[in-house]
């Protein structure tokens, strides 16, 4: 938590808010993350709060308010799609008292948004010992990309699906008692050897070959022989720079769309996944 509000540390009026939004909250349940990149159509944005269980971004909006995005910096980082989530202001170019009355309101609306989770049992609270364990996404069984998986390592993602593997190296593994569908673990941005891209509402991975065309053809060769579908985990960057592997559902081969020309395309097929592990 206190590194989450470290990351804003050098925005005066921002760090205001989010921590009086935080402390009058007073619920450690609730999981709050801080410059949170987020995809919109138009492209992507810096929200300056997001509290993940309710969907909701807070952006704090001083009297000169611009985030400047570089492309380069964010682009291994953990992008979520916002298209279906709320976002709330705060104008931070009034005076104190107004600002206060602004947080609030926003913590009441936090707070019936809790109140109507827990009524209904959907409220998931945050557990940071948890929510990166294997064990407990083997004991839920079921999973969703709304539910935020997200793993240390790629070992432990193989570990998830019934291997006991102590690290791991490659880009793709194999499900046990399942042949036709691997595990893969791919770079969703460009990078030494790929140009690989995920669209913005997570539907679509694009991958192309930057090596030779004889390494391009042999790949896509490769995929349109096989039959694979593939579940997927990306690499990604949290938002305090650590490596995490998110997953992104699950994805067949687009036959209409790979060329050699083009590169490969996969679509997503599925945003759930059912452990079979006995």
């Amino acid at each position: 938590m206190t590194r989450q509000l470290q990351r804003c540390k050098n925005k005066r009026f921002e760090l205001y808010a989010i921590t009086r939004i935080i402390h009058k909250v007073d619920d450690l349940d609730v999981k709050f993350i801080t410059q949170q990149y987020v995809a919109r159509p138009s492209g992507f944005a810096l929200t300056d709060l997001y509290l993940p269980q309710f969907k909701l971004h807070i952006e704090i909006d001083e009297g000169f308010h611009q985030h400047q995005i570089d492309a380069d910096k964010i682009r291994e980082l953990d992008i979520i799609t916002a298209t279906d989530h709320i976002i709330k202001r705060i104008d931070a170019a009034v005076s104190i008292e107004q600002i206060n009355a602004q947080v609030d309101d926003i913590v009441a609306d936090i707070q019936q948004m809790i109140k109507l989770q827990k009524q209904s049992g959907s409220f998931q609270r945050w557990d940071p010992e948890l929510e990166h364990s294997v064990d407990f996404w083997r004991c839920r069984v079921q999973f969703c990309v709304n539910d935020h998986v997200a793993l240390r390592t790629s070992a432990e993602v193989c570990n998830l699906f019934g291997h006991q593997y102590r690290g791991w190296q490659r880009s793709s593994a194999s499900i046990p008692e399942q042949p036709n569908i691997k595990l893969w673990f791919p770079k969703l941005y460009p990078n030494e050897q790929w140009f690989n891209e995920i669209s913005h509402d997570g539907t679509e991975i694009h991958e192309y070959c930057l090596e030779s065309e004889t390494k391009k053809r042999s790949v896509i060769d490769r995929n349109l022989a096989e039959s694979f579908k593939y579940v997927v985990f990306a690499r990604v960057k949290d938002e305090l720079g650590q490596t995490m592997y998110r997953f992104k559902g699950m994805f067949e081969l687009d036959r209409d769309k790979t060329s050699y020309e083009a590169g490969v395309f996969w679509k997503r097929i599925s945003t759930e996944y059912v452990l079979a592990i006995k």
